[in-house]
């Protein structure tokens, strides 16, 4: 089943994503989350730090639990700092398409046509 959405709800939800986040998570903040809802969820500046925070806090728990050889344990943090990496990368490239979106609908210069966001150009929003 396609979802169609309006222009004034896309908006409202860009607006949502973009809001400042309300602090900085903390981890029993995300554990929380994770464990009532599976997800996390809320503004971008708020869900990409969470994420982080449940990766470094479960990698540390898995090194203090589990007993791992100094090469074990050295590609394992490395996997930790890898993947906070990617998701701060993705973080910042998120909010700049989101912004690049929200910028080019309050213009008025997208329209949704099906499951696409266009330019009045035929381009993407982005």
């Amino acid at each position: 089943m396609e979802r169609k959405f309006s222009i004034d709800e896309l908006r409202r939800r860009l607006e949502l994503a973009l809001k400042p986040a309300e602090g900085s998570p903390v981890i029993e903040e995300v554990l929380e989350h994770v464990s009532n809802h599976g997800v996390l969820r809320g503004p971008v500046d708020w869900a990409f730090p969470a994420w982080i925070a449940y990766v470094e806090y479960a990698t540390q728990r898995v090194a203090e639990t589990f007993p791992l050889s100094e090469e074990e344990r050295r590609a394992f943090l490395n996997f930790r700092e890898t993947l906070t990496r990617l998701l701060w990368e993705t973080w910042m490239q998120t909010k700049e398409k989101l912004k690049a979106v929200y910028k080019a609908i309050k213009n008025g210069t997208c329209r949704i046509e099906g499951k696409s966001c266009t330019r009045q150009t035929g381009r993407g929003c982005t």
